[in-house]
C-alpha cells in the first residue's frame, strides 16, 4: 500500500500550541498558518459509543476545523453502514470497533488504526437476580446483537474462556441492533442481553421509570482481563484513510494533542459533554451521565496498544478467520499518535 506522507517529516505541535485551553473548556482553532494546505469536505463518522465524544469534542470546538474545514459528524448504526462508508471512501476518519479496518486493510483497503479511543464496554443486563457470574446463563435465554461481529465475538470468546459452548449452553437469541435490544429488555420482552454503552444504561434507565429493575450482573471485560490480562479488550479505535494523512499530515498531531485534552474535558465537564452527547449523538442527558463511567474510555496510539490488539484479533480470528481475513495487519497499520 502507498504510505507516502505517513512517515514524512510532521510539523511538531504542543500541547500549548495546539489548544491552551482545551482541557478547560476555553477552545478555539489554530491559525490558518500553522498547517498547510486544509482538506475540505471530510465526513467524519462516528460510532455510537461514549468514546466517541472524544472526536465529538474536537469537531464542536472547531479544534480540526484548520485541517478538516467543513467537515461534518455523523453517527454510523450498523457496522455494515460503516463498511460501505469506508470502502466507498465516504468516510476518511471515523471510529469504529478495532476489527473493521483490519479486516479491510487485509483486504486491500488503505486504512489504518491511528488510536484506541475505548477498552471493553459489554455488559450482562438483566432482570434476574440470580445472575452474577458466566455460568449462571447456563440453559438461559440470552439476547444478543450485531450477530457475528465484534460484540457477538466477544461473548463467544469470554464464553470459551470459560469452558462454555455459546451455542449449546446458552439459548442465544439476536436482533440487528444494541438500541432494539435494549427496548426489548427495558419492555420486558427479553429478560437478559448482552448490551454494550449507553445501550445498557438506557435500557436499566427506560425499565426504572417503568417500574422495572434492570441491573448489570457483570461486564465481559473483567472475564477477558481474568483469562488475558492486560488492559482488556481494546474495543474502540480511530481510523483512517491513508489519502488523508497523504493530505494532511498535520492532522495526526494534532490529535495527538487533542484527544487526551478532549478526554480531560469530558470528564472535567460532564454537564457540557452530556449536552454535547445530546446534540450530535442523540443520547438524553441523563442516559450519557449514566453511560459515561461505565464505558472504559482510554486514548492510545495504535502503536503502543499493538499488543492488546494483536491478542484481541487472535481470539477473533480464531472464532471466525473470516473477520480478520484469516491473519493479522501487518505493522504499517499501526499508527503512532
Amino acid at each position: 500500500m502507498n504510505q507516502s506522507g505517513i512517515n514524512m517529516p510532521l510539523p511538531f505541535l504542543s500541547r500549548r500550541s495546539v489548544l491552551t485551553g482545551l482541557a478547560a473548556g476555553a477552545l478555539g482553532p489554530l491559525a490558518p498558518s500553522a498547517f498547510g494546505k486544509p482538506v475540505a469536505d471530510v465526513d467524519i463518522l462516528c460510532a455510537p459509543t461514549v468514546a466517541s465524544i472524544t472526536v465529538a469534542r474536537l469537531f464542536d470546538a472547531g479544534a480540526l476545523a484548520p485541517v478538516l474545514p467543513n467537515a461534518s459528524f455523523h453517527l454510523w448504526h450498523d457496522t455494515d453502514e460503516l463498511r460501505a462508508a469506508t470502502v466507498a471512501n465516504r468516510s476518511k476518519l471515523f471510529t469504529t470497533p478495532t476489527h473493521v479496518p483490519a479486516n479491510l486493510a487485509n483486504r486491500g483497503l488503505p486504512l489504518k488504526l491511528l488510536a484506541v479511543l475505548g477498552m471493553g464496554h459489554l455488559a450482562i443486563v438483566t432482570s434476574d437476580r440470580s445472575i452474577a457470574k458466566l455460568a449462571d446463563l447456563a440453559g438461559k435465554p440470552v439476547l444478543g446483537f450485531f450477530r457475528n461481529d465484534m460484540p457477538d465475538l466477544v461473548f463467544r470468546a469470554v464464553a470459551h474462556m470459560e469452558g462454555f459452548d455459546p451455542d449449546k449452553d446458552f439459548k442465544l437469541t439476536y436482533v440487528g441492533t444494541p438500541m432494539e435490544a435494549a427496548q426489548m429488555l427495558a419492555a420486558g420482552r427479553a429478560e437478559t442481553a448482552i448490551l454494550s454503552e449507553p445501550p445498557a444504561t438506557v435500557a436499566i434507565m427506560t425499565a426504572s421509570h417503568q417500574g422495572r429493575e434492570l441491573f448489570r450482573a457483570f461486564n465481559l471485560q473483567d472475564i477477558w482481563i481474568k483469562h488475558k490480562g492486560g488492559d482488556g479488550i481494546p474495543m474502540v479505535g480511530l481510523g483512517v484513510h491513508d489519502s488523508l494523512i497523504e493530505e494532511a499530515p498535520e492532522l495526526i498531531p494534532l490529535l495527538r494533542d487533542g484527544l487526551p485534552q478532549a478526554k480531560d474535558w469530558v470528564f472535567a465537564n460532564r454537564p457540557e459533554a452530556a449536552a454535547l452527547a445530546e446534540k450530535l449523538m442523540h443520547y438524553h442527558q441523563p442516559m450519557f451521565l449514566g453511560a459515561l463511567d461505565h464505558s472504559q474510555i482510554k486514548i492510545m496510539s495504535a502503536k503502543s496498544a499493538r499488543a492488546g490488539l494483536e491478542d484481541f484479533y487472535k481470539v477473533i480470528i480464531e472464532l471466525q478467520p473470516a473477520a480478520l481475513d484469516g491473519h493479522l495487519p501487518d505493522a504499517s497499520f499501526y499508527l503512532d499518535l
